[in-house]
């Protein structure tokens, strides 16, 4: 077995279990002012303790990208922070926590003239599991005075290092003339596709038998998607708990307002979670949708996005209807739609635009939001996409396999999926020197001579 050696650098992503103080999501010092990294003093979230209370909140952040099955092998941050007095907020810690479980030991911070970064005390003995919850707790007590007691943090960042264990497998592309050879490195128990657009003069050899029949052509299909855990969002707040389709049937809504009708700043209940911001704002939030099982290599032939909600108001101008349109990332496809109806419906989208399926990958809603808001209920997201060309299966991968594939010429495209995923959107590691660089994206993974794994 071959062992992959990473990092990852992760600044904060959220908050959680604010107790005896109060962490604003709306005006100058919102905590999202510290989703930074530490020594970022550019801004700050001003944290307000109570009177006479020891106070303290949790960051979090997204651990998503560290594999499972990962050996931690070890964990390092620091915090750049500081408190208003020394006299009116003291006791001041930063310590990690596995969820609720405190991990290494707490260290001290305190100025009250500029800002300072600590370096945190993690400890040892961290699993791939404890990562699922990793938290940075930061608190204080507040003293007696009536006068105001803060915390002013300005970022964070946890660098992690991890291993992982695989097998290898080795694909080699060639031509009458030249052999070339690219090592992919899949972990124990894994299902493997390789895939090629053409089978015009070539032959394929997985452990030296001909498995060139095997190959099985390639027809497309239909996916459908519902909204992801990963969104973005033109209002201050964050916490939404939706993630439904279009056929819901009114449980766990989203409704949104701008200074009309709405709770401060929000409810994080189940069945009603109520975004507010100032009239005069433009409001609204993108929902993200997951295509990565589409290859890049696809043709999409058809789109189709249908949303169950309404908006709140009938009698308003249409500069303050709640509309929703299609985006890849920052770029809008297809035209803005209003919703037509304040009762709760389902509305196909009439014009979602064209795609390609590298845009998918970053397929996103925006519900754009008026004065009188609107409200959302579920969306499904619906594609149907031809592949040209051919894969080869391998299942429960447990030994090593080399997969020969001769061609008569070259241009063969060479692509390997994992469990699913197509390596082109996966980590892919280039060998440098002797030394496993990942590299941040790879069209096409078989470059002439080099070596490649995945991780």
């Amino acid at each position: 077995m071959a062992s992959i050696t990473d990092s990852v650098s992760l600044v904060p992503s959220g908050y959680t279990g604010a107790t005896g103080l109060t962490v604003p999501t709306t005006g100058s010092y919102t905590i999202t002012n510290a989703y930074k990294a530490s020594g970022d003093t550019s801004n700050y979230c001003r944290i307000t303790m109570s009177t006479s209370t020891t106070g303290y909140f949790y960051l979090t952040f997204d651990t998503s990208d560290i594999p499972s099955g990962a050996t931690i092998t070890s964990i390092s941050g620091t915090v750049t922070v500081r408190v208003s007095s020394t006299s009116r907020v003291t006791n001041t810690v930063c310590q990690l926590y596995a969820g609720d479980t405190a991990k290494g030991s707490n260290v001290t911070f305190a100025s009250t003239t500029a800002s300072n970064t600590v370096t945190l005390s993690p400890g040892t003995g961290w699993t791939r599991v404890d990562l699922d919850d990793l938290r940075l707790r930061i608190g204080g007590t507040g003293s007696s005075s009536s006068q105001t007691k803060y915390i002013y943090l300005y970022g964070a960042t946890l660098t992690i290092n991890y291993s992982v264990t695989a097998h290898d497998i080795t694909i080699q592309n060639s031509t009458t003339v030249t052999v070339t050879a690219s090592e992919t490195e899949v972990g124990d128990g894994d299902n493997v596709e390789i895939y090629a657009d053409t089978l015009s003069g070539i032959t394929v050899k997985d452990n030296g038998t001909d498995v060139t029949s095997q190959f099985v052509q390639m027809t497309g299909g239909t996916v459908s998607a519902v909204p992801g855990e990963d969104f973005t969002t033109g209002f201050s707040d964050t916490g939404v708990n939706f993630y439904q389709s279009s056929s819901t049937t009114g449980t766990g809504w989203l409704e949104y307002a701008i200074g009309h009708s709405a709770e401060s700043p929000y409810s994080t209940s189940n069945t009603s979670n109520t975004y507010a911001k100032p009239e005069g704002d433009t409001a609204w939030i993108n929902y993200q949708f997951d295509f990565s099982e589409i290859p890049t290599t696809a043709t999409i032939t058809a789109v189709s996005v249908r949303v169950y909600g309404a908006r709140e108001n009938s009698t308003i101008d249409t500069s303050h209807v709640a509309r929703f349109q299609c985006y890849s990332g920052s770029t809008a496809k297809g035209t803005l739609q209003d919703f037509t109806s304040t009762s709760n419906g389902s509305v196909t989208v009439s014009d979602p635009g064209t795609w390609t399926a590298t845009e998918l990958h970053d397929a996103q809603l925006r519900f754009e939001i008026g004065y009188y808001g609107g409200r959302m209920l579920g969306i499904t997201w619906t594609v149907t996409y031809e592949v040209n060309g051919y894969v080869y299966t391998i299942t429960n991968v447990s030994t090593d396999h080399t997969i020969v594939v001769t061609a008569a010429g070259g241009g063969t495209t060479m692509l390997i999926k994992v469990n699913g995923s197509w390596v082109t959107a996966s980590k892919v590691y280039k060998k440098v020197n002797g030394s496993w660089v990942q590299q941040s994206d790879l069209t096409n993974v078989f470059e002439s001579g080099t070596n490649y794994k995945k991780g």
